[in-house]
């Protein structure tokens, strides 16, 4: 294979000719998507009932030092490493710290009864698998912009959550059909671990076979661009910069909002559920999981479109629409065990993390140089994971005595940085005029 690097034209002679690079890249990203769907079939899934089939306690402790991990990697390591080894090398090799956590997790399960040890195992493979996910994020970030136009990040980023996010219906449902069948849960685990390594086969193709992306019609600041092509400041530091300057100021908003979006439906919604048995509330509860997949996956097929078609504004507007419906219902009405409500609340968030992400992507990819991508997107990632993080630890203070999440103190929250992302959407859009 003939040596390529990152400047280099990798446009066909027709496509040469396409001032709007329409389809450059196209199918790589559909081969990204689907090793995503792969990886995040066993990953969401397994981390999403973790708390069931673990102690509480222990899964989340897990999942904070997890994105504890994850936030200061994306600060000091991830856009480095990228930096370095490429987006491709850095897409399959942090891929594996996800086997490697879902491969923790079964060892725990089987430890059932021995939380010292479970401890010893899982929080290890969390601060493991959360280094890694900085880099893949990261790698991610880089690899479909480079990847996109202007014209087509949008459409190029719908298309890719709309892969991925496939795994939030696939995994679910498959995992409740072997629960259903009786299947131990060791071999459950097991089962959907094996099937995501197949995202492994398909990250390695995209290392071996393909070419580092570069798209000449993609996002360029020429004038911030060169000045930074002469900087020798270390790489951790130019990250560190971006956390706090005016462009990314603007993005924080967005960045915990879709934490606190995750967060929420990934580990209080599901709640609301409480039959007092456990084994018929968690097909229920992976049902609901299937629930926001499908409207996650759907969204995104379209939310990319709108966007360019749009513009965020817009649909960060619609965003608010959505968390006033969502949060309303989960006030007014009395959501436990009822059905109708925590499917229309799922509905209604699904729609609005979809299309934040979507945003967020957007934002990020035209807020910043061409020459800090890596960096933009590991100091955004930094953000989230933080939101996270924190959101996750503060988690257990937001229920209520019956261990309900208060919707008291979820409500105006959401309801707060809703608003926020609306002003600093609206201020972004407004510079780039």
């Amino acid at each position: 294979m003939p040596s390529v690097n990152e400047s280099s034209p990798l446009l066909s002679p027709g496509l040469a000719q396409d001032p709007a690079g329409a389809n450059h890249r196209l199918g790589d990203i559909c081969i990204l998507g689907t090793a995503f769907f792969f990886i995040f079939s066993a990953f969401t899934t397994i981390s999403s009932i973790s708390s069931t089939v673990l102690p509480p306690g222990i899964s989340f402790m897990a999942s904070g030092m997890l994105y504890i991990a994850f936030a200061i990697s994306n600060l000091f390591i991830a856009s480095a490493v990228v930096d370095v080894i490429g987006s491709r090398a850095g897409l399959f090799l942090a891929a594996l710290t996800y086997a490697v956590y879902n491969i923790a997790n079964i060892y725990a399960v089987q430890a059932t009864g021995n939380e010292e040890l479970q401890i010893s195992i899982l929080v290890p493979a969390a601060i493991v698998n959360g280094f890694g996910a900085s880099v893949l994020w990261a790698s991610q970030g880089v690899y479909l912009v480079r990847c996109s136009s202007p014209a087509t990040l949008g459409r190029y980023s719908g298309l890719f959550y709309a892969f991925m996010w496939t795994s939030g219906i696939f995994g679910p449902l498959f995992m409740s059909v072997l629960f259903q069948r009786e299947i131990d849960k060791v071999m459950v685990f097991e089962i959907v671990t094996g099937i995501s390594l197949l995202g492994l086969v398909l990250l390695a193709y995209l290392w071996v076979y393909r070419p580092e992306p570069s798209n000449p019609y993609a996002v360029q600041l020429p004038s911030l661009a060169s000045s930074s092509s002469s900087d020798s400041t270390p790489v951790f530091l130019k990250t560190a910069r971006l956390i706090l300057t005016p462009s990314m100021l603007l993005l924080i908003p967005v960045s915990y909002m879709t934490a606190c979006e995750q967060s929420f439906y990934n580990g209080l919604l599901p709640l609301f559920i409480n039959s007092g048995n456990t084994s018929a509330d968690l097909p229920i509860k992976l049902y609901l999981r299937a629930c926001i997949g499908v409207v996650t996956v759907a969204s995104s097929f379209f939310v990319g479109s709108l966007t360019d078609r749009l513009g965020s504004r817009v649909m960060v507007v619609f965003c608010l629409v959505l968390h006033v419906v969502s949060q309303s219902l989960l006030l007014l009405m009395n959501p436990l065990n009822n059905i109708g409500v925590l499917v229309t609340v799922y509905i209604c968030i699904g729609l609005s993390n979809s299309t934040l992400i979507n945003q967020s992507q957007k934002l990020v990819g035209v807020s910043f140089p061409s020459s800090l991508t890596s960096q933009a997107y590991a100091a955004y990632k930094f953000h989230t994971s933080l939101g996270a993080a924190i959101s996750f630890f503060c988690s257990k203070y937001t229920l209520g005595d019956d261990l309900l999440p208060m919707m008291a103190v979820w409500a105006p929250l959401f309801w707060t940085l809703i608003v926020a992302t609306c002003i600093a959407t609206f201020a972004i859009e407004t510079q780039r005029r």
